[in-house]
């Protein structure tokens, strides 16, 4: 837990700041989000589906942010906990979320990656690791006063649909949202990159596909290719993150950002 404690003493700020000096900080799509409120000033609400290790919590909880993080993997959250529990703006829930209430439901890990644990054994080295309770961020979130939301990440390894499809849309429309598609994870649950993208693009989003070239091997750093529209298919087995956001000049850096 040695990384968590510097995490906790050095603050996410000056961690970033270090991996950038030392070159190890690669491409962020939650950076590029958390940039875009910081510019000006607002401090808000987030809600981190998925929350790992706290990394992209991290900024805008020491900022001021109220932030509910859900992380249901034992051993994340326990770095999680280590690393950024002392907040008193930051809310950690156990649970992990998906469309609907579910209780005992198997939640499988894998000692090749922490980053992919999750509901579904999508990998050779998963195995079930432990048991968890499933709610929606409609029932969940009320009870941490949360009446809005402004930022949503969701991080959930193919789960990420039915995360977004469990928000109470009348009163928790995020401003911003960035979510994971990966259609080798996705199409055996029943959805496509498509179908993610015209959910969001349907509740009044302007979407950007931030493609990544495929994965070589978990737990291995990956790397960036580009920006692409929507209406462009991504290639092969990519995979990636859509930047969602509500049409505003708060998001016109969004809106300049070339796609290939």
């Amino acid at each position: 837990m040695i990384k968590a404690t510097l995490m906790r003493y050095l603050g996410p700020h000056a961690v970033d700041w270090g991996r950038r000096v030392l070159g190890r900080s690669g491409f962020d799509e939650v950076q590029l989000v958390y940039e875009t409120f910081a510019d000006s000033g607002f401090v808000g609400t987030m809600v981190d589906v998925g929350a790992h290790h706290g990394t992209s919590l991290g900024k805008f909880a020491s900022d001021g942010w109220k932030v509910v993080a859900f992380e249901p993997d034992n051993l994340n959250r326990a770095f999680l906990e280590q690393a950024h529990g002392h907040r008193k703006n930051l809310h950690i829930d156990i649970r992990a979320v998906a469309d609907q209430a579910q209780e005992a439901l198997p939640f499988y890990g894998s000692d090749v990656s922490t980053g992919i644990s999750g509901l579904s054994a999508f990998h050779e080295s998963h195995e079930k690791r432990q048991v968890v309770e499933v709610t929606t961020l409609a029932t969940a979130l009320p009870p941490y006063d949360v009446s809005s939301v402004d930022f949503l990440k969701i991080d959930t390894e193919g789960h990420d649909l039915f995360v977004l499809k469990g928000l109470d849309w009348a009163t928790q429309a995020p401003d911003a949202v960035v979510c994971e598609f990966e259609d080798r994870k996705t199409l055996p649950l029943g959805y496509s990159v498509r179908d993610l993208t015209t959910f969001l693009e349907d509740k009044g989003y302007r979407v950007l596909v931030s493609e990544w070239w495929p994965i070589e091997e978990y737990g291995s750093i990956h790397k960036w290719r580009r920006f692409v529209s929507p209406s462009q298919d991504t290639e092969g087995d990519a995979w990636g993150n859509l930047i969602a956001y509500r049409p505003s000049d708060r998001f016109a850096r969004l809106d300049a950002i070339p796609r290939s």
